[in-house]
């Protein structure tokens, strides 16, 4: 595992940078807290417990691990600055270890990520053991009192239970398809009923009422305040009573070390898979074969955006569920799909030749983020040829959520393509160039006049270049009499002292009322 693996694991919530060279390339081999008789490993992620950033022992420590070969040193972080400078020489990282972490805890986590990512995944384990997180579930079952599953943050099934009690279809189809059948996450989302869990911390939460349901004991699984899954036992024969809910919570305490190693191993790989489609949709060609799709014939990039669509790389709770929600509908067009966080953009890179295909998928996905009460847009990309097409495609979807993002653009979900909206792509590198930039003297002028005297001249210009000169539909959009609007028309062009009979000047009019943004206000 390397230096950059283990920060894309555990987050900026954990460490900080200050200094990474060669990329994070660096091979870990151990954590080891900083003991002066002893000297630093190769490898190692070495911990300044005890010394401060800006002391002149720190400077000794950097270069004595150095020497030794270690990966990087992890001061605590401070306003003081650390030996950067010595550590550039000497060719090592300089991390900082966030305040709210103690070095005990930071230790366990690197421990358990880089066990879990070094283990065998083919081994063959025994399930019934209480190490196990099946195990785990077997246990919860014998001691709540009915079938158990257990959820990670997204709602798939990472164990469950095979201990002897009745379960329903739904308990059924969730442990066959590894996750909640779609239509009970749109009716336990839309109810407001399971999902309380993540809301009412350490509390037990009781489903029931659903026809063809047996009833439901949902509890959380915290630790330090962070979400990291769930777990649901299903009423057999016995009522499931006070005695099984104080099991319940309980068991959700012994469930924590569990659910915190199987979320690192799953973190780990997805952040390798994460690497390989940033780097293929900006530019560092991957070979697609590596994510899946090697072979096809093209790729289709699509972008997911919207004014409230949380960030799904920080590791918030809404943007799992955003980032779940897309991997579900998108992988039902390709399973080799994957879907990249980027800020509050959300990536998905699929296979071309699917058609239509494509737009029947992406807007049941933005119905299925809308009932999260998040307003979510799409843009389809144009078909890229192969890898090297990728980050030109990736850019006009870029282009086209940008064109989605303006204040007149209706608040409803949007999916649009290149194709739909190609008048708007051609004119953005116009608007891109005009920005910052002062309006011409005319429209100066007739702004003034519009301020001062209150009339509505910009917006009459507006709409009768929109209507590509019309008197009559310009006089039906503004409500008003066709003589009133050549009238007016009439005087703002004394005003300004503009000729609408030159075609030159109505283009650089249009343009400038388009792209200048103190135009926004004149629809």
């Amino acid at each position: 595992m390397t230096l950059g693996d283990l920060l894309a694991v555990l987050g900026t919530e954990q460490l900080e940078v200050e200094l990474l060279l060669r990329d994070g390339t660096a091979v870990l081999s151990d954590v080891a807290i900083l003991d002066p008789p002893d000297q630093p490993d190769r490898g190692q992620l070495v911990l300044a417990v005890g010394v401060d950033a800006g002391d002149p022992q720190a400077g000794e420590v950097v270069v004595d691990a150095a020497k030794a070969g270690a990966a990087a040193v992890v001061f605590r972080a401070t306003d003081q600055p650390g030996p950067a400078a010595l550590a550039r020489e000497h060719g090592i990282s300089l991390l900082r270890a966030k305040p709210g972490i103690s070095w005990a805890r930071l230790v366990t986590l690197v421990r358990t990520v880089l066990t879990a990512t070094t283990a065998d995944p083919g081994s063959a384990r025994d399930r019934t053991s209480p190490s196990t997180v099946y195990g785990l579930a077997d246990a919860i079952a014998v001691t709540v009192g009915g079938s158990v599953v257990l959820y990670d943050r997204a709602h798939r099934v990472v164990a469950y239970s095979v201990q002897g009690f009745a379960i329903d279809e739904v308990r059924r189809d969730t442990i066959l398809g590894r996750r909640t059948p779609d239509q009970w996450i749109e009716r336990f989302t839309t109810d407001n009923s399971a999902y309380e869990t993540f809301r009412r911390p350490g509390e037990v939460v009781r489903v029931d009422g659903y026809e063809n349901l047996s009833t439901r004991l949902r509890i959380a699984i915290r630790s330090e305040g962070e979400v990291l899954g769930e777990i649901s036992v299903a009423e057999g024969e016995q009522p499931l009573g006070p005695e099984a809910e104080a099991a319940l919570a309980r068991a959700a305490r012994l469930a924590v070390p569990h659910m915190l190693r199987h979320r690192l191993v799953e973190d780990a790989d997805r952040a390798s898979r994460m690497r390989l489609l940033r780097g293929l949709l900006y530019g560092d060609v991957s070979p697609p074969a590596e994510l899946g799709l090697g072979g096809r014939t093209g790729l289709v990039v699509i972008g997911f955006a919207g004014a409230d669509v949380p960030s799904g790389e920080g590791g918030s709770l809404a943007g799992e569920r955003v980032l779940h929600l897309l991997s579900l509908q998108m992988n039902s067009i390709d399973p080799a799909v994957g879907v990249l966080p980027s800020g509050s953009v959300y990536y998905a890179l699929v296979p071309a030749g699917e058609g239509d295909r494509v737009t029947r998928i992406v807007e049941p996905a933005l119905r299925h983020i809308e009932r999260l009460g998040i307003t979510a847009h799409a843009a389809i990309g144009p078909w890229a040829a192969g890898p090297g097409d990728v980050p030109a495609a990736r850019q006009v979807v870029d282009d086209l959520l940008h064109i989605l993002r303006r204040p007149d653009w209706p608040a409803t979900p949007t999916v649009v393509t290149a194709e739909s909206r190609w008048p708007d792509l051609a004119l953005l590198p116009v608007e891109r160039a005009l920005a910052g930039t002062a309006p011409c003297p005319q429209l100066r002028t007739l702004r003034e006049h519009d301020e001062l005297q209150k009339t509505d001249y910009i917006r009459t210009l507006r709409v009768f270049l929109d209507e590509f000169g019309s008197v009559s539909r310009t006089s039906e959009r503004l409500v008003l009499h066709p003589n009133s609007v050549r009238h007016r028309l009439e005087r703002l062009a004394e005003i300004a002292g503009l000729d609408l009979s030159d075609p030159a000047q109505r283009l650089a009019v249009m343009v400038q009322l388009r792209a200048l943004p103190w135009a926004a206000w004149a629809p």
